[in-house]
């Protein structure tokens, strides 16, 4: 019958959609390049239409493609779903999460967080990509997005976990060459490094009151870089607190005006509608949440 041969074909067609590459999806699934190419041919000539227009380099879904991916993705995603409770009935969390998260979300908490997870969960593997574009389907492979503040309007459900403090931090050796700020209008004299925020005018939050207008020396997407330039000493930096835990309680970063300058943004989980049951995601955000408790009682000062 058609649908017993096409069943087994469709994830290769998910792969394709999201990686628009022959031998990527090759790569991904372990399997020769002529392999992929005569699943995508065998499900055309099962369905009688054309899913994909090949080039020398790329391939691209026709919309038929298109269409067929979306609904593929979301009932593979439920049979994960109906797999992981029938592996869950036997007392044990088993399977794999593909997680997206932006820099800002990433940091020295990470390692922490996923050493909890294999000690209270052995049975589940996390695939993780930091990304500064948020998946926005089931088509890209993604279980779950973290993202830093409010999302934008989705189909998929939405779950508070935490909130990540962001600070002005600077290194010593910078506070040692000038007089540290003590009011938010002396940050003119001093240089300032921040991140991007695309169609925005620069600001720096401050706890209470409206955002502070700046004039940065350098702006990046790069949350990495602004720690290692403020360690350097090149100036001051405005950054989530738990990528720079290790540098504050070494002393080799020191907070800015942290009565002052600072701002508290909630982290949200992302998901679809067709993994809500699912055990390995529920354990995994139930661990989220229970780490993210432990760490706001034990790392975030009293400032406010």
């Amino acid at each position: 019958m058609m649908m017993d041969e096409l069943l087994p074909l469709l994830p290769t067609l998910v792969h394709l959609g999201r990686t628009a590459s022959v031998s990527q999806t090759a790569r991904e699934l372990g399997v020769p390049r002529s392999t992929v190419s005569r699943r995508l041919s065998r499900m055309e000539e099962l369905l009688a239409v054309k899913l994909a227009e090949r080039t020398t380099h790329r391939l691209r879904l026709t919309g038929a493609g298109r269409k067929l991916v979306e609904g593929a993705a979301s009932a593979l995603a439920r049979l994960d779903t109906v797999r992981e409770q029938m592996m869950s009935a036997q007392n044990e969390v088993r399977g794999v999460l593909r997680v997206a998260m932006p820099p800002g979300v990433a940091g020295a908490f990470l390692g922490w967080f996923l050493a909890y997870l294999h000690a209270e969960h052995a049975g589940i593997d996390i695939e993780l990509v930091v990304t500064e574009k948020p998946p926005r389907g089931l088509d890209e492979g993604f279980d779950i997005v973290l993202v830093m503040g409010t999302p934008e309007a989705s189909p998929w459900l939405r779950r508070k976990l935490t909130s990540v403090d962001i600070i002005a931090v600077a290194s010593s050796s910078y506070l040692g060459e000038r007089p540290p700020p003590t009011r938010v209008e002396e940050l003119a004299q001093h240089t300032l490094l921040t991140w991007l925020t695309p169609g925005h005018a620069p600001t720096w939050p401050k706890w209470k009151g409206n955002p502070v207008p700046i004039k940065p020396k350098l702006v990046t997407n790069d949350i990495s870089m602004l720690r290692e330039m403020a360690l350097a000493g090149i100036g001051i930096a405005m950054l989530p607190e738990h990528v720079v835990l290790n540098e504050l309680s070494t002393s080799r970063l020191t907070p800015v005006l942290p009565q002052v300058l600072g701002a508290s943004i909630d982290v949200f989980a992302l998901y679809p509608p067709e993994r809500r049951a699912s055990p390995v995601l529920r354990a995994v955000l139930e661990a989220v949440r229970m780490f993210a408790e432990v760490q706001n009682a034990t790392v975030r000062p009293k400032r406010r």
